[in-house]
C-alpha cells in the first residue's frame, strides 16, 4: 500500500482544518503572533524535520538559539515570565523555594540538617 493514499491525505486535511480553527480562535481572541507561535510551537517542531533544506527561510541562522533547545512547557514558562511583573516573578520564585524546602523536610522525615 502506498504511503500517499486517501487516508493519509485525509489526515493532512484534518490537520489543516484544525489549524484554521486555531487561527480563527486567535483572531477572535486578538492573539499576538508571539502567542500563536507559542501555542503552535510543538507542531512546528514536529514538522521542522520534514522541511527540505532549500525551503528554509532566508533570514534564519543555522545556529540554534536558546528557544530551539527548550521544551514546549519551558517556552511557555519563558513567554509568561517575559510578561510578568517583578513582583509576580519574586512571588513565584519564593513559592517554588518553599515547596522545595517542604519536599526536603519531608524527605528528611523532619530531621534537622
Amino acid at each position: 500500500m502506498a504511503f500517499e493514499n486517501n487516508t493519509n491525505l485525509g489526515r493532512v486535511d484534518t490537520i489543516l482544518k484544525t489549524l484554521r480553527l486555531i487561527e480563527k480562535s486567535a483572531a477572535s481572541n486578538r492573539a499576538t503572533d508571539a502567542q500563536i507561535r507559542a501555542v503552535l510551537a510543538p507542531l512546528l517542531e514536529a514538522l521542522a524535520r520534514y522541511r527540505a533544506a532549500n525551503d528554509a527561510p532566508e533570514n534564519t541562522s543555522p545556529v540554534a538559539t536558546l528557544e530551539d533547545t527548550l521544551t514546549a512547557g519551558q517556552r511557555a514558562a519563558l513567554h509568561l515570565a517575559d510578561r510578568a511583573s517583578t513582583r509576580d516573578l519574586i512571588a513565584a520564585l519564593l513559592g517554588r523555594l518553599e515547596a522545595q524546602q517542604a519536599r526536603i523536610d519531608t524527605t528528611d522525615n523532619g530531621r534537622a540538617s
